[in-house]
């Protein structure tokens, strides 16, 4: 219920008319007491305004969301208190925000992927000054003509410093805004791990997700749900929510939607350039490699896989007809001697292929997108326990149609093949001795079969999963000097499957 009405004086300013309400507080249309100037006068609830704590970080917040300066951040003109309410003045901006445009459905691709640029530069900007935002989210993105009378559009990112405050002093009251807020939530937010610039990256994700598909990735109605969702379901793939949609866009959300920080993209921005080469050539060119901190340094990469350098991956020139064609080193899969116990399948290294192709790991990348916080996005970068992965090639007997062959830090192997169909995977284990079988359920709650076998070099352990799509990949896992009981206990129940 709106506390002020037009005519009103609050703190000076004199009230036009509402411009809406939220989880923190209502909005008002209202005139500076002093310039001639409309602002967005944001009331925050009282219940806010009597917590000492979130009144401190309030203030800290706002100082330092108060100098930020960029063309799609909305600028905060004055905070303060008054009536012993806590009150902020913002740019008022004439226009919409993301989240009404979205209850018309998806957005056209390119104004999606503009929406998105342009609030990717914000948070960039003002990560680079140490602010994080800590709650985008469509609701929070402002939309208005760029007042050039080209007709395009500008988003404005808002409510920085109030964010923050709030995550860190005090909790959201109202259910409805919770949920909503958790829809776009980093996982390391919700389980205490706390938050850094690509924890607003996922976000990002969250609501361009959203804007591509017309609903976010994760959609429970309830806030434990989504909080699990978040934290142990499979990043979904866009393309099957929205078929019209480039399925090259799945591998860029595996990776700016995996449930580990440090498997994201370095920055926003890099993730928006996936993205967009993503949605319009398949993932093809190639872009200036950065580091972390957004910086070039001098190298190149497929930009829906970003960590993959262009030493590692094959470069088409397909303007001027000239096939540029980096060699890729064949892994080789070794098959482990059952000794009686059942055999794994093997496959021998072949030459590099010289048929022209974009990227050696494209064909594996929807296995990737199964299992975002396990394998690594690409040759150059490391998954879980800093596992290193080489795509392999098969010999021509071989079942599986792609396959990685991995060491962790641990020196656990592990083998992933991944399969046409479940019935191939069924086919093949049906062609295995029998071994000691048991049902388990990995951490994501998926229900796996775990065969135990002994070979001439040790023991070693084959996991089937039971249910779709994961049901088309096989895992093979040996630790040289481990039992079974010690490959399950000590990894496979604490491994992200």
């Amino acid at each position: 219920m709106h506390e002020l009405s037009a005519g009103d004086v609050f703190a000076g300013f004199r009230i036009e008319r509402v411009l809406g309400a939220g989880g923190m507080g209502s909005v008002y249309a209202a005139r500076h007491p002093r310039l001639p100037r409309l602002v967005a006068l944001k009331l925050l609830h009282s219940s806010y305004s009597a917590d000492p704590v979130f009144r401190g970080r309030f203030e800290r917040e706002a100082e330092l969301a108060g100098r930020l300066d960029h063309p799609n951040i909305v600028a905060i003109h004055d905070r303060g208190s008054a009536d012993g309410r806590l009150w902020i003045a913002m740019q008022y901006v004439a226009g919409t925000d993301a989240e009404s445009a979205l209850r018309a459905g998806a957005l056209a691709p390119w104004r999606a992927l503009s929406i998105a640029r342009q609030t990717a530069d914000a948070l960039d900007y003002a990560h680079a000054d140490g602010l994080l935002h800590r709650d985008v989210k469509p609701a929070n993105i402002m939309l208005r003509e760029d007042g050039s009378g080209s007709g395009e559009e500008r988003a404005l990112l808002t409510d920085f410093g109030i964010a923050k405050a709030i995550d860190e002093g005090t909790s959201l009251t109202q259910t409805g805004s919770l949920v909503a807020t958790l829809r776009y939530a980093a996982p390391e937010q919700l389980d205490g791990r706390g938050a850094n610039p690509r924890s607003d990256q996922y976000s990002l994700a969250c609501t361009l997700f959203h804007l591509l598909a017309g609903r976010p990735p994760y959609t429970a109605t309830s806030a434990g749900a989504l909080v699990g969702a978040h934290l142990m379901q499979p990043v979904p793939r866009i393309a099957q929510v929205m078929p019209g949609l480039s399925p090259a866009l799945d591998a860029v959300f595996a990776r700016a939607l995996a449930k580990d920080p440090a498997h994201r993209f370095g920055t926003c921005a890099e993730m928006v350039a996936a993205a967009t080469i993503a949605l319009t050539d398949g993932g093809a060119p190639t872009l200036p490699f950065t580091q972390p901190g957004g910086v070039p340094d001098g190298r190149t990469h497929d930009v829906a896989n970003p960590g993959s350098t262009g030493a590692a991956r094959w470069l088409v020139a397909g303007a001027v007809g000239v096939a540029v064609v980096v060699a890729v080193v064949a892994a080789v899969i070794v098959g482990r001697d059952s000794g009686g116990g059942g055999a794994a399948p093997t496959s021998t290294a072949v030459a590099p292929s010289t048929t022209a192709t974009v990227d050696a790991w494209a064909a594996a990348r929807p296995t990737i997108a199964m299992f975002p916080d396990l394998l690594p996005a690409d040759p150059d970068s490391a998954g879980y326990r800093e596992l290193r992965c080489s795509f392999a090639t098969k010999n021509p007997g071989a079942v599986w149609d792609t396959g990685f062959d991995c060491t962790d830090r641990e020196k656990l192997e592990l083998q992933v093949l991944a399969h046409k169909d479940a019935e191939t995977v069924d086919r093949f284990v049906a062609t295995l001795p029998e071994g000691t079988s048991q049902r388990l359920r990995s951490r994501y709650g998926r229900p796996i079969t775990v065969r135990s076998f002994n070979g001439s070099t040790g023991p070693w352990v084959l996991v089937a999963f039971d249910a779709a799509p994961y049901s088309t990949v096989l895992f093979q896992v040996y630790w040289k000097g481990h039992t079974h009981e010690e490959m399950i206990d000590q990894w496979l129940t604490t491994a992200p499957l």
